[in-house]
């Protein structure tokens, strides 16, 4: 594991780095991704970061915080209703429309709730809209500005190294949902999604990380959706249990410091480098991280990292997959259901 001194130094290189990093955040108004934000703002020189988020009334402080931070960046808050197909592909026409390259992609969106499957009106869970569907939109959207950047990076924080079984006939869990499904569907999709896209944009680095436990308040809101006769037990779990958990967990800022450095580190390349751009020399005694598949010494660009930042070992299911091209029926599916949301909405 890189050690929080490497990890502080290396981030603290980015300020001699040159002016104006384009980034955009999604999912950045609270948790992870405000952490991460918040760091970057910190240390990058003069980035543009675009976020998004449902009120830009809400997130007033955390802009005037960022501003605080850094005085020369730019932050331009979108809001929207970001579970949404058609508004992901609205922020991303707008963003092209200013913008000639993007150089990282952080997206950290979702929620927990017991209440079970409950749909966008375009017809999407909304547990896997937000973890999966309108990440890997936003990321689609914006491949051509992705690669006219020198080092593009596509972030996102979920749960990598913990892909499983999923029904690739099944892929929204229309047929037996739950929570544990979603999620489980949701990450190993990302992971399988990212490694089609990695093959044919080999110029841009995906990391799919699992943070650990955070504390971000998302569990003390997961439980007070808790149903009938759970109100009571996920009550006292809220009042007892989680205040405990609370107190070894790492907090959002803490967090925001490793996954800036894997957003922006020389550690986790690209298939094919274009060049340093914006990224960060590997510390010395730091090795270049292990892609989820290398062949010939050489890797796909796709990073499968734990809560220590650390590439996790490969799993026989995901080999499996691969051999069955399993990456190109999600991806398939995947396009399936955006065409049948934007019809929807119409």
């Amino acid at each position: 594991m890189v050690s929080i001194k490497l990890i502080r130094s290396s981030i603290a290189s980015l300020a001699t780095k040159a002016p104006g990093m384009v980034a955009l955040f999604i999912g950045a108004t609270s948790g992870t991704g405000m952490g991460t934000l918040k760091q970057l703002a910190k240390h990058a020189n003069a980035p543009k970061v675009y976020i998004v988020g449902r009120s830009q009334r809400s997130a007033a402080p955390l802009l005037d915080e960022l501003k605080r931070l850094n005085p020369q960046g730019t932050f331009v808050f979108l809001e929207t209703e970001i579970s949404l197909i058609r508004n992901v592909d609205q922020i991303c026409r707008e963003i092209a429309s200013q913008e000639k390259q993007m150089d990282l992609i952080v997206m950290s969106t979702g929620y927990l709730t017991f209440a079970g499957r409950q749909e966008t009106d375009e017809g999407i869970d909304t547990l896997a809209a937000l973890s999966y569907y309108i990440r890997l939109r936003a990321v689609h959207d914006l491949l051509p500005l992705l690669n006219a950047s020198p080092s593009p990076r596509v972030v996102a924080v979920l749960a990598g190294g913990n892909e499983a079984a999923i029904d690739l006939t099944d892929l929204e869990n229309r047929k037996k949902h739950s929570l544990i499904a979603s999620a489980v569907t949701s990450t190993t999709q990302t992971t399988l999604a990212f490694e089609v896209l990695a093959k044919a944009n080999p110029g841009i680095a995906f990391a799919h990380v699992y943070p650990g436990f955070v504390n971000t308040g998302q569990m003390a809101r997961f439980m007070q959706t808790a149903p009938g006769f759970w109100a009571w037990p996920a009550w006292v779990a809220q009042k007892t249990l989680v205040p405990f958990v609370s107190l070894f967990a790492q907090t959002p800022d803490s967090i925001g410091e490793r996954l800036l450095f894997i957003a922006t580190s020389a550690r986790f390349p690209p298939a094919e480098g274009k060049g340093e751009g914006f990224m960060v020399a590997l510390p010395q005694g730091v090795e270049v991280a292990k892609s989820s598949v290398e062949e010939g010494g050489k890797g796909n660009g796709v990073y499968r990292l734990d809560s220590a930042g650390e590439s996790a070992p490969d799993i026989p299911i995901l080999a499996e997959y691969r051999k069955q091209d399993a990456g190109k029926t999600v991806w398939e599916s995947t396009q399936g259901v955006w065409e049948r949301a934007l019809k929807q909405a119409k």
